[in-house]
């Protein structure tokens, strides 16, 4: 992996709107247009990767085409915890693969960093080769795992790793409590008793 596609992984990610057509010539006055989300670290690299997609959907480059906005979608709901799906494929070595990843977070975009983070740990995928089809956010819980079965338009939860967390009664137990001193000058290497850990 480039050090550059390595850098726009680290960065945060923005979920931008783009806008754009084919140039109005004599032949074609008003073009049609076309528009793409797009996740990037800025407007650039926006603006670069919906002329990388222009070129292989519509035939159309940069040169023969113009943008005509470019606009951050902003999540409104970054307070709590959602689920999110997200469909993707991605270029390997050996092939194209389709994929459909889960992620908990507050944020889309953080949905997203972490799916960039997985394929690139477990695919060895770069960013450049990976191609987000679509997002979505799902829902968790028994009601809609059980409407989706029946054949209801519910998009739920299908992930087992996303799944347990979507019970009632989900618990975080710490196993060990090490107390920590109040101040620093509370602070020993050797105590006089042995500290007890753990709690019942």
């Amino acid at each position: 992996t480039s050090p550059a596609s390595t850098d726009r992984v680290n960065k945060m990610l923005h979920l931008y709107h783009v806008v754009g057509r084919r140039a109005p010539t004599a032949a074609d006055a008003h073009p049609q247009i076309y528009r793409m989300r797009i996740f990037a670290p800025n407007e650039v690299v926006a603006k670069s990767r919906f002329w990388y997609f222009m070129r292989q959907t519509a035939k159309m480059k940069k040169a023969s085409g113009e943008i005509l906005a470019v606009n951050e979608i902003r999540d409104r709901k970054s307070r709590n915890v959602r689920n999110f799906g997200v469909t993707l494929k991605y270029y390997s070595r050996t092939g194209i693969h389709n994929m459909y990843k889960e992620y908990r977070d507050t944020k889309l975009t953080g949905a997203v960093e972490q799916m960039y983070q997985e394929l690139a740990g477990r695919h060895r995928a770069r960013w450049s080769s990976i191609q987000i089809i679509d997002t979505k956010e799902v829902a968790a819980g028994v009601r809609a795992s059980k409407r989706a079965e029946e054949g209801d338009s519910v998009d739920a939860v299908k992930r087992t790793n996303i799944l347990q967390f979507a019970k009632k009664n989900v618990k975080f137990p710490l196993a060990h409590r090490i107390p920590r001193p109040s101040r620093k000058g509370l602070k020993t290497t050797f105590k006089a008793n042995r500290p007890t850990t753990f709690y019942s």
